[in-house]
């Protein structure tokens, strides 16, 4: 059985085309479970209305506590040999499951990474014809990949098919966002092995008012939750500390620049002298790097223009996507 885990939070006007499409999979041994994590909206009387049309739904309902406590009381009563995760205000194809679990057989690895597509408006897409395309990957490969971002390979929760046992020991943290980008490098596969396919098995909707295409303090979470993937793959993947060291100063770059677009009044002023001292002390190994993506060079050397350069370059950068 696979488990279908879907965090929802008011999100009464995605959340019946995201059911819709997880029970609609062509894989039929499913459970769906939906964690309303305290809406106050229509969301409790969406998830009832298909948990009577639907055995397969499992409802729980909880205080608000964020994605991560959702997702980590979604698994903790999952009954699946294997789990996937769906936001609310995105859609699975009718094959993504069934594709899914054929590459994880195929490979006989306890990890599969899909691909997606995105847009505003869900669409059909076509089945993968034939035998499941993928290759496999060591686990510090895909790390690396991740880590420079130079690949449609991203540390998200979604898009995935997930052996159970790799959350016997591990779980979401709860209370910070980013906690995607907190947990993908803890988890540990058998022979450290994942499976990648490059069929999109995911419908990612562009929505405006998500976390990533908003502003707000709690962003400046992944300044620490790169410093403890910094902590982490220094002391067990050494030969991918110049990776982690340049993601984290990507992050202290974007913190940096929507600092200087949000925060006029200066009331992280300290965060922003923190951020430009780390983009200092690592900007010149990223700059020298060969693996480091233009984007991030491009960053690097408006860096030594100084703070009030990137004042006035951050929101030309950042002021149409971080409101």
């Amino acid at each position: 059985m696979v488990s279908i885990i879907i965090p929802a939070y008011n999100a009464e006007r995605y959340l019946r085309e995201a059911l819709e499409s997880a029970l609609a999979q062509t894989y039929r041994d499913i459970e769906v479970i939906v964690v309303d994590d305290g809406s106050t909206d229509s969301t409790p009387e969406i998830i009832r209305e298909f948990a009577v049309r639907d055995r397969r739904i499992k409802a729980i309902r909880q205080a608000n506590g964020g994605v991560s406590a959702a997702r980590n009381a979604a698994i903790a009563q999952s009954a699946g040999e294997w789990i996937s995760f769906l936001d609310s205000d995105d859609c699975l194809y009718l094959w993504s499951i069934g594709f899914m679990m054929d590459v994880a057989r195929e490979s006989g690895c306890q990890l599969v990474y899909g691909a997606w597509t995105s847009g505003a408006t869900f669409k059909s897409y076509p089945t993968p014809a034939g035998r499941p395309k993928f290759s496999i990957h060591e686990r510090e490969e895909v790390f690396e990949k991740v880590l420079y971002q130079t690949a449609d390979i991203l540390p998200v929760p979604w898009g995935k098919l997930y052996h159970r046992s790799l959350f016997d020991s591990m779980k979401f943290e709860e209370g910070v966002i980013y906690e995607d980008l907190d947990l993908f490098y803890k988890l540990t596969p058998s022979r450290n092995r994942i499976a990648v396919t490059s069929a999109p098995v995911y419908f990612y909707r562009d929505n405006p008012s998500s976390i990533t295409n908003t502003f707000t303090p709690s962003r400046l979470d992944v300044l620490a939750v790169t410093e403890r993937l910094e902590e982490y793959i220094a002391v067990n993947h050494p030969s991918l500390l110049p990776a982690a060291r340049d993601r984290r100063l990507s992050a202290n770059f974007n913190m940096l620049c929507l600092l200087a677009i949000h925060d006029r009044e200066g009331r992280y002023a300290d965060v922003a002298d923190r951020c430009f001292a780390l983009i200092k002390s690592y900007r010149r190994a990223s700059l020298f790097n060969p693996r480091v993506r233009l984007k991030n060079k491009i960053g690097i050397l408006l860096s030594y223009l100084g703070r009030g350069g990137l004042r006035i370059v951050s929101p030309l950068v950042y002021g149409r996507k971080a409101r």
